[in-house]
């Protein structure tokens, strides 16, 4: 399962920081007790809003923790719960954050950090990944819901070495639309952009790819690239500087 969070929009690199590899979705290190843990450091460069055709660097640390491979919380995935669990389908309710932008262009309403609220599913077979989720937002400057869907494929190089590639697509709803692609009256005004009010469709589609790289029993690196174009009512916006949105980070985690 993997959720987007809001750094600098609405499609962010949290996606593809995954704090345990693809193999390990219940073994992110030695446990104490019945938690495991993964901390360390990590750094994006991503477009300054969803559209922009500039780019900024953005720390983006590596936090997770685990509890008997049940409740899970992380700033990749949230904070859930795996209510149904067998061998290959995961399950259950999801609480999830988007940081908001505060880099949009003049006269256009900044997005407030906020809260969303939904479900995930998650069936994997073989070396393949399904992945599916639905936010609400509940706080926040969005009231909105939107849905993802990927298929991701990994696979172990060697013991050190872990790829995993996933494509994936967003779907927003009209409020989700109009918050991050919508400009009112008085935002036209301010900023000399016609007036624009989207529909619900799908807002983008993209393709990812996450090296995994285990420096030791403890340490792992992450490096991470991903582009996504956007579709639609979200291409066809007036703030929509480049369709083409690119991502990329580096990351270390210490598992315990």
């Amino acid at each position: 399962m993997v959720v987007k969070a809001e750094a600098a929009g609405a499609f962010s690199l949290s996606l593809l920081i995954a704090m345990t590899t693809w193999t390990a979705g219940s073994q992110a290190g030695p446990t104490l007790d019945d938690w495991s843990f993964a901390v360390g450091p990590g750094v994006a460069a991503q477009p300054e809003y969803v559209g922009s055709d500039k780019y900024q660097a953005w720390p983006l640390p590596i936090i997770e923790a685990k509890w008997k491979d049940k409740v899970f919380l992380s700033a990749q995935d949230g904070l859930g719960w795996n209510a149904i669990k067998t061998s290959n389908f995961r399950f259950g309710p999801l609480a999830h954050y988007y940081w908001g932008s505060r880099d949009r262009p003049s006269g256009i309403n900044n997005i407030d950090f906020g809260t969303q609220v939904g479900a995930f599913a998650e069936f994997a077979f073989s070396h393949w990944k399904l992945d599916a989720t639905a936010l609400y937002a509940v706080s926040g400057s969005s009231e909105g819901a939107r849905a993802n869907l990927g298929l991701a494929y990994g696979t172990r190089i060697n013991k050190n070495w872990e790829v995993v590639v996933r494509a994936d697509a967003d779907y927003f709803n009209d409020n989700e639309m109009k918050t991050y692609f919508g400009i009112n009256a008085r935002e036209a005004s301010d900023s000399n952009l016609r007036e624009y009010s989207p529909s619900m469709g799908i807002a983008d589609a993209g393709l990812g790819l996450k090296i995994n790289y285990q420096i030791s029993e403890d340490w792992s690196m992450l490096g991470l690239i991903r582009g996504s174009t956007l579709l639609g009512d979200a291409k066809d916006s007036p703030l929509t500087q480049q369709e083409f949105q690119g991502y990329g980070g580096v990351g270390f985690a210490y598992h315990f």
